[in-house]
């Protein structure tokens, strides 16, 4: 005898599909790594660890970037048409 199996499956709910707290995070955890490291910055010198402070610096200034680029996008999904869209144009 064969076992039928149900293929209906219930739906997870949606996840940060647009990542701006992601990022957001992320760059927020850079920033703490950052304040973090800066009082050992002698020590990280002597050390020729001073790759660290600016692995960190990148990081902040990167995910300010992906910020600015999330935040912007998800506004741009959530407007149904955004002001100057080729559509608002009247045609010649």
């Amino acid at each position: 005898m064969t076992e039928k199996r149900s293929t209906d499956t219930p739906f997870a709910p949606a996840l940060d599909l647009d990542a701006v707290r992601t990022v957001r995070v992320g760059t927020a955890l850079w920033a703490l790594a950052l304040i973090v490291l800066l009082p050992f910055n002698q020590q990280l010198a002597d050390e020729g660890r001073t790759w660290w402070i600016w692995t960190c610096v990148a990081g902040v200034v990167l995910g300010l970037m992906g910020a600015v680029h999330t935040t912007r996008r998800r506004a741009r999904r959530t407007d149904p048409q955004p002001k100057g869209h080729p559509k608002d144009q009247p045609k010649p």
